[in-house]
């Protein structure tokens, strides 16, 4: 008898023999395109009792994810192998989960992905381990919020990335930004923009004068997977590490003081992750009231729009509201305001006719 040669999608998948495999929601034709298994190995669609070696979660969005992670986990052997797996960009609607956002409910449970493979031409998946056994170049965990300098002051590194980097992205996208006489000309400020991707960031730089810098305040745990990203942050600065785990991090607040005293400008998504469809807001952390109250700066509102799913040549909205002056208002007050600023400057969204190019790279490219 010939020993039986796995599929290529259960190899990619690490399935073992032996393994007994719990699939929760699978497409169509899904367990059919995994046989056959290594020798012993067997897969289920829904628990039959006892824990399984590897469990597979498929999710359209964050709230069905949300709903089966309870599922899942309850299933999986201590160090068995979870796979959460979620929509490739492409001709469907747009899922809020991506590469990089989407996942809290499973790094609350203390887990981080560690790997992605492309099941077919419509799923990714991500290998999600404890935090602890992850491996790679983030074991070193999340680095301090003062581990950059700030400061009004624009690096000559910084200055040469934005030389190079604004002529290519308006080359890929077609901006258009209402409201840039309200930035302020003088002085400093705090900046909050809604959250879409990976593309907010940048346009908030190419928008926003080069002096006073901007410094995002950001969890870096993908842009450290990422090496060579890595690398342009910490040669350029312009970034504030945030540590998601620590509820009362005083060295983030004391740098983010020490860079608005400096004269610096300080930007941040308070949704705290990208936002679940074009048009929408999550709640609003009070970070961003908190600084601005006790520095006594502005706040500026910015309303993001189109930069959720991207395609060569997509318009890109961006508007800038009118500062929200802090003196002598409360942190609840501020916050407040700055979510009812944010809420006005948004658009109504639908998608512009026409090809999508490159859809697919450009949505998941950082």
């Amino acid at each position: 008898m010939r020993p039986v040669t796995p599929s290529p999608l259960s190899r990619k998948l690490l399935v073992q023999p032996g393994q007994r495999v719990l699939v929760l929601n699978p497409p169509a034709g899904y367990l059919d395109a995994l046989q056959p298994l290594p020798e012993g190995a067997s897969a289920d669609a829904r628990p039959a009792g006892g824990a399984y070696d590897a469990v597979q979660v498929f999710a359209l969005d964050r709230a069905a994810l949300e709903g089966r992670v309870p599922a899942a986990l309850a299933a999986l052997k201590p160090g068995g192998l979870l796979w959460a797996a979620y929509p490739k960009p492409g001709d469907g609607p747009t899922s809020d989960l991506t590469r990089d956002h989407g996942w809290g409910t499973l790094h609350a449970a203390g887990l981080v992905a560690v790997t992605q493979v492309g099941i077919d031409g419509s799923w990714n998946a991500l290998r999600f381990r404890p935090a602890a056994e992850a491996g790679g170049p983030e074991d070193a965990g999340i680095p301090p919020a003062d581990l950059l300098p700030v400061g009004r002051r624009a690096t000559a590194a910084y200055r040469a990335l934005r030389l190079l980097a604004e002529p290519l992205l308006h080359a890929c996208f077609r901006f258009r930004v209402s409201g840039r006489e309200r930035i302020p000309r003088s002085g400093t400020y705090v900046v909050i923009a809604n959250h879409l991707g990976w593309l907010d960031a940048l346009t908030l730089s190419m928008v926003f004068p080069v002096e006073p810098r901007l410094h995002f305040l950001a969890d870096p745990t993908s842009m450290i997977r990422r090496r060579f990203e890595w690398w342009i942050v910490r040669a350029t600065g312009g970034i504030v590490p945030v540590d998601r785990s620590l509820r009362h991090n005083e060295k983030l607040f004391r740098q983010v003081r020490r860079c608005l005293e400096l004269g610096g400008a300080v930007a941040l998504f308070p949704e705290g992750d990208v936002g679940p469809r074009e048009g929408e807001l999550l709640p609003f952390k009070k970070g961003f009231a908190h600084f601005a109250v006790e520095a006594g700066v502005p706040v500026v509102p910015v309303a993001l729009s189109g930069a959720k799913d991207l395609w060569l040549r997509k318009p890109i909205r961006v508007l800038v509201g009118e500062p929200i002056p802090t003196t002598g208002r409360g942190v609840e007050e501020v916050h407040d305001l700055g979510v009812k600023a944010v809420a006005r400057l948004l658009p109504a969204y639908t998608d512009p006719p026409g090809p999508r190019l490159l859809r697919r790279w450009l949505t998941e490219l950082l």
